[in-house]
């Protein structure tokens, strides 16, 4: 019989869970994020138009196009999605799932973040 304590096991099932998400998802999502920030400029732009708030005032900056912005403004829209997922004015559900997707990754990350330091304060895990 196993000696790890129930709430153990409330913390690493839903580690483990995260975890295996996120190690499946981070594949595909570097291929989404270097298509995004490397290709073709309109993808952004129409990512823009549906989850920003002011598209001119994001746009005025010169800056805004430029690779590594363009791949932070979409890692923000991701972990933000769940809250800013009433902004789209597309009904595109190829648009919704590849943003549910990808948000799930992301946040799968920050909860396997959440978890592993929560278990390495509660000494379930040494290191």
């Amino acid at each position: 019989m196993s000696t790890a304590s129930w709430w153990e096991l409330l913390i690493m099932i839903p580690a483990a869970t995260f975890g295996a998400y996120a190690l499946i998802w981070s594949i595909p999502g570097v291929i989404f994020g270097a298509i995004l920030s490397l290709g073709d400029p309109q993808r952004i732009v129409w990512i823009d138009k549906q989850l920003s708030k002011n598209v001119d005032k994001l746009h005025s900056n010169y800056q805004c196009m430029m690779s590594y912005n363009i791949m932070s403004r979409f890692v923000d829209y991701c972990i933000a999605y769940p809250f800013i997922r009433h902004r789209i004015t597309s009904d595109s559900l190829k648009f919704k799932i590849f943003m549910w997707f990808n948000s799930l990754g992301f946040w799968c990350w920050i909860g396997l973040i959440i978890l592993g330091l929560l278990a390495k304060t509660l000494g379930i895990i040494d290191f």
